[in-house]
């Protein structure tokens, strides 16, 4: 009947949190028929949430974690029902809204959000303890193989064997019967129950000496009795066990399958006769190994475990996070040896205690590295969470970057750079930039930082304007003079190159961390990552100074490891977000002829000599007597620009400096009429074949008169003149009609338009043939006219990487296109372009024979079928050596696209040209 009862009002209470019937008898696995729908999910009534209340504690916290529900909120169930009858009148009908109703409910039931994940961790948590006494319930058979001790008592049941020598050998196996007494053959009873173990033996030899002549004995015992004890309490199945006489405490608990949910570890008692004879606290066998009050059990002892008294959760950095039970005098020292004590990395100085006190939940903060206060008392409820100490080192410095040995430094008062590098040649590495470096440094409450700019060379031999003091938790940053890998590579030795690559990876470790320290606490990322450009987090830095970041970007996977761009890429990010007394972003920027233009952080001793030594020195072309600051004051809200010329040998010579401040410009002119080394090659029939340096504006007659003019052989109409610029132009150009061919492919696909009867595969096929083409670059020239001096355009003035092929005689014609075997032939006067064709196996089926042309030696094309006059009809173009016959693909059987004509001129032209060249 009890049991009914339970899982009655088992099922109103799971009716009341909206759980279905089906569900409630399938835990419960009862027959019972519930009075009520399997699929309502009905308010309980108020006789039902009082039958609730009056379940024990345990069994409504077992439902409510079973249910997922907090057991806490039982209490406000059908509150709000009586509040609601309260205020109406008797009378007056009530109209209930099920949905708000259930609504309340479930917010009385659920817990705020917030405190859901505040409360997260500790619901992870598990009771120490219970896990080791875990298991089903069985009997504890006999132990024959463990040694007696001495003060084991003999009971009736005990097994002894006595071995009699001496006159005559006898071995006897006897059990002690039902009055205690022990029969030895011919020598009598002995009375041994009630005695130890070793009282036993002790009166077994005496009574054998006092009975028999000449006979010794050795006694031993055999099987042991069992004993019947009780395990009630908060036992995990309470009842009556059958044990082993040497049975303890600790055993019968693991016979008994541990404990419930509720029982307490601290205080299990042992009760014979009525009496308390030892209260066992587990903790001291589970945490200390001490087993001293694990007494060994008698037959009738009644093992008695009573409900959990306060419990205590510790988690975060301790060896054993769990919640304990605590008594009244335990005291966080306590506590944290409960937990195994606390790992290394804990930080003791802010130990998070949550506290329940008189009805609220309250924080307090605690340093626990003061001993009075780790002997404080913890209370019941308690919460300790040990955090982490912080990865931030506050006694030492940092160096980063192009050095031998990077990582952190103790950091002493009056600490200098030179104390960490004492000598180039042992503490940087080979390509390390000597003439800029900087320290990076927090301060203030809001971690502003400070940047100071120092002569890395100057600093090494204790120069005071270079050699700076150094703070703690300083960033001390050394730079490669390469800002490409490929550079590195050229420009270094191969000992470099192959440096120890656990040195390398110590490099690597230090770097990421400096850009972890600078990165974290970011409230936006940085796409630098993505373009290879110094950029802010929201707005790019370049754009800052009107200036647009440069098509020539260098690609971040190409960037040298201790490269400016990528070293004080974090630095500018945490930068950008702060201003100057004088509300400008701290950055300068530096253009013209330096060997590392680009923005740059604004440096406490900022001048514009130091800027010049961040951007990587002059170059050859600067100009030294001049140079422009363009900067920007605001006043009173407007911005007004100011040019600030000077002399730049002045400030390199140290005769005079100018101070910077935030969004400067300096501008590094160039020489006048300076040029860089422009140089020209020429290949093939020439009689000095070679690279030639060429001043600015010299002509190409001029040049093949440098080198000797022709060889005998040099074929003069087939000669191929590229020029690099061209080259990125058609680059571009078939860049943008590939784009342009996709969108309209796209387009007649999606639409159905154009008459297509190719695959969009195949289409995109011929696409990929022409992404494919590799630009030649190549001008249209008729050499021999240009050097005979009877081109209208007149010479041809050079640029820098200008190549000019001249092959030998050439004596054959091309055949290429849509025919059925394309080939060369030997020139014959007497045949036409049909003819050629004729001997190739005709067009193909997708040739446009309306538009064949031939592309002469000098690259010019003429269409085949030409027309003489007004009214006379076509001929055709007349061939000469070298020439190639291009037959086009018939762009209208494949697609109506206007783009297709220009798709396969690119492609058949650039084969001819590479043809001329590769046949040089």
């Amino acid at each position: 009947m009890k049991f009914g009862y339970l899982v009655g009002a088992a099922g109103k209470t799971i009716a009341a949190v909206g759980i279905t019937a089906a569900l409630a008898l399938g835990a419960f696995g009862s027959g019972l028929l519930l009075p009520f729908s399997a699929h309502a999910q009905a308010m309980p009534s108020q006789e039902q949430i009082e039958q609730l209340r009056a379940l024990p504690r345990e069994q409504q916290e077992q439902l409510a974690r079973q249910f997922g529900i907090d057991a806490e909120a039982l209490q406000y169930l059908g509150q709000d029902e009586r509040d609601t009858q309260q205020s109406v009148a008797d009378d007056e009908p009530v109209t209930q809204d099920r949905s708000t109703q259930q609504g309340q409910v479930r917010g009385a039931l659920l817990p705020n959000e917030v405190e859901a994940q505040f409360d997260s961790l500790e619901s992870k948590l598990e009771h120490f303890g219970y896990d080791m006494f875990a298991g089903e319930p069985s009997t504890f058979a006999p132990v024959t193989g463990t040694p007696v001790p001495s003060s084991y008592i003999i009971g009736i049941g005990d097994m002894v064997r006595v071995q009699l020598f001496g006159q005559r050998t006898v071995y006897h196996y006897l059990a002690v019967n039902r009055e205690g007494y022990l029969i030895i053959p011919d020598v009598g009873q002995v009375q041994v129950a009630g005695l130890t173990y070793s009282s036993m033996q002790e009166l077994i030899k005496h009574t054998i000496d006092e009975r028999t002549i000449g006979q010794q004995v050795a006694v031993s015992m055999g099987a042991t009795r069992s004993i019947q004890v009780y395990i009630v309490g908060e036992s995990y199945k309470p009842g009556a066990y059958m044990v082993s006489s040497f049975a303890t405490v600790s055993q019968a608990l693991h016979v008994s399958g541990g404990f419930s949910d509720i029982a307490s570890l601290r205080d299990v008692q042992l009760v014979r006769g009525g009496n308390v004879v030892t209260n066992f606290d587990l903790y001291d066998l589970l945490i200390k190994g001490d087993s001293s009050a694990d007494r060994i059990l008698q037959n009738g002892d009644v093992i008695f475990i009573p409900p959990r008294g306060n419990t205590v959760a510790v988690e975060g950095e301790v060896n054993r996070p769990a919640i304990y039970e605590i008594k009244g005098d335990e005291t966080f020292a306590d506590l944290l040896e409960f937990a195994g004590g606390t790992k290394p990395d804990a930080y003791m100085g802010d130990v998070t205690v949550r506290r329940v006190r008189e009805g609220r939940r309250s924080v307090r903060n605690l340093d626990l590295s003061d001993e009075s206060t780790l002997q404080a008392g913890v209370q019941g409820g308690d919460h300790i969470v040990l955090r982490t100490t912080p990865e931030t080192v506050d006694d030492a410095v940092m160096l980063v970057g192009a050095v031998n040995r990077p990582g952190r430094y103790e950091w002493q008062p009056g600490m200098r750079i030179s104390d960490m590098l004492k000598s180039s040649r042992h503490d940087l590495l080979e390509y390390a930039d000597l003439s800029y470096g900087l320290v990076v440094r927090e301060e203030g409450t809001r971690r502003r930082l400070q940047v100071w700019q120092f002569d890395v060379a100057n600093a090494i031999e204790g120069q005071a304007e270079d050699d700076l003091e150094l703070n703690e938790r300083d960033y001390v940053l050394i730079f490669s003079r390469y800002q490409t890998e490929e550079e590195e590579r050229q420009n270094i030795s191969d000992l470099s190159l192959t440096q120890d690559e656990r040195r390398r990876a110590e490099r690597r470790r230090s770097l990421d961390a400096y850009r972890q320290a600078y990165i974290e606490g970011m409230t936006q990322v940085s796409t630098t990552a993505n373009n290879g450009s110094r950029n802010g987090g929201e707005v790019p830095i370049r754009e800052l100074f009107g200036t647009p970041d440069d098509d020539d970007a260098i690609s971040p996977d190409e960037l040298a490891e201790y490269s400016r761009d990528r070293m004080l890429e974090p630095l500018m990010q945490r930068l950008q977000r702060q201003r100057t007394e004088r509300g400008n972003t701290p950055f300068v920027y530096v253009a013209g002829e330096v060997n590392h233009p680009g923005v740059y952080p604004l440096v406490q001793n900022a001048t514009a000599r130091r800027l010049v030594a961040a951007a990587g020195g002059l170059r050859d072309s600067a100009y030294l007597q001049r140079a422009e600051i363009t900067r920007i004051n605001l006043d009173a809200g407007e911005a007004e620009t100011e040019y600030k010329a000077f002399d730049l040998m002045d400030v390199i010579l140290g005769n005079r400096d100018i101070e910077l401040q935030g969004r400067d410009r300096l501008n590094v002119l160039s020489i006048p009429e300076w040029q860089n080394t422009y140089e020209v090659t020429l290949r093939g029939e020439v009689r000095f074949p070679g690279t030639y340096a060429i001043r600015r504006g010299e002509d190409l007659s001029a040049l093949i008169e440098r080198a000797g003019g022709f060889t005998d052989f040099a074929f003069l109409e087939g000669a191929v003149f590229t020029r690099q610029e061209l080259r990125e132009q058609e680059r571009r150009r078939m860049t943008m009609l590939a784009e342009e061919l996709q969108r309209e492919i796209a387009s007649n696909s999606i639409t159905g338009t154009g008459g297509s009867n190719q695959s969009y595969d195949q289409m995109r096929t011929l696409l990929a043939d022409l992404m494919s083409v590799e630009p030649v670059g190549r001008l249209i020239v008729d050499l021999p006219r240009i050097l005979n001096g009877q081109s209208q355009a007149g010479d041809i003035q050079l640029k820098d990487g200008d190549v000019l092929h001249v092959p030998s005689r050439m004596d054959s014609i091309s055949i290429m296109g849509e025919v059925q075997m394309a080939t060369s032939y030997r020139f014959d006067r007497d045949l036409t372009v049909t003819d050629y064709i004729n001997m190739s196996g005709g067009t193909k089926q997708k040739a446009d024979t309306d538009r064949i042309y031939v592309v002469r030696a000098n690259g010019s094309l003429e269409p085949h079928r030409q027309r003489r006059g007004w009214f006379s009809t076509s001929g055709s173009a007349q061939l000469r050596p070298g020439d190639a016959i291009v037959v086009p693909l018939d762009t209208t059987y494949t697609e109506n696209l206007e783009l297709w004509s220009q798709v396969t001129s690119i492609i058949y032209n650039s084969a001819v040209a590479l043809a001329a060249i590769n046949g040089i």
